[in-house]
């Protein structure tokens, strides 16, 4: 059996963010699906202490329906692998949490929902491009803890008159 890495070149999926296309796709899905009876069905009904009021919210359905295919679409294309691509899905899904925070109120888990699964793409978006490409990670192991030392000194020394202290 062979194990390889996210930098191996061997790697079938190498560069190619899949877990945070796939979040970000299912996202826009459920941003499109769950929100489209609100674009037909356009007013809800709110009560407050000086009377009630209609309260129209199909454009903001129709601008949210939009910005969940967008983000579908920059999933899929982030699934591709290209180098544009990774920006442009931050971005989408940046903008998805916005209309998700300001529909919380009419559809509130929903809205949780779908700015939990943007927030770890978003994650993933990130350290999938901070990775420096072409480089094989060593696995982890009883004699690699940590990360290299940097040569040169990297702390002060023990303080004067220590058992460590040398003289």
């Amino acid at each position: 059996m062979r194990f390889t890495w996210a930098g191996d070149s061997g790697a079938a999926g190498a560069g190619r963010p899949l877990l945070a296309s796939g979040l970000l796709a299912g996202a826009g899905l459920v941003d499109v699906l769950s929100v489209w009876p609100y674009t037909a069905r356009n007013l809800f009904t709110v009560e407050t202490g000086q009377g009630v009021y209609q309260v129209d919210i199909t454009g903001w359905a129709w601008l949210h329906v939009a910005v969940g295919a967008a983000v579908t679409l920059a999933g899929l294309l982030a699934l591709s692998g290209r180098r544009g691509t990774v920006p442009l899905a931050v971005c989408s899904a940046t903008a998805a949490i916005g209309i998700d925070l300001l529909f919380l109120p009419y559809a509130p888990i929903q809205a949780v929902l779908v700015v939990a699964l943007d927030l770890a793409a978003v994650r993933l978006l990130l350290r999938h491009r901070r990775a420096v490409p072409g480089r094989t990670p060593a696995p982890p192991g009883p004699d690699r803890l940590s990360a290299p030392r940097r040569p040169g000194r990297s702390s002060p020394g023990p303080p004067p008159g220590s058992p460590t202290t040398p003289g």
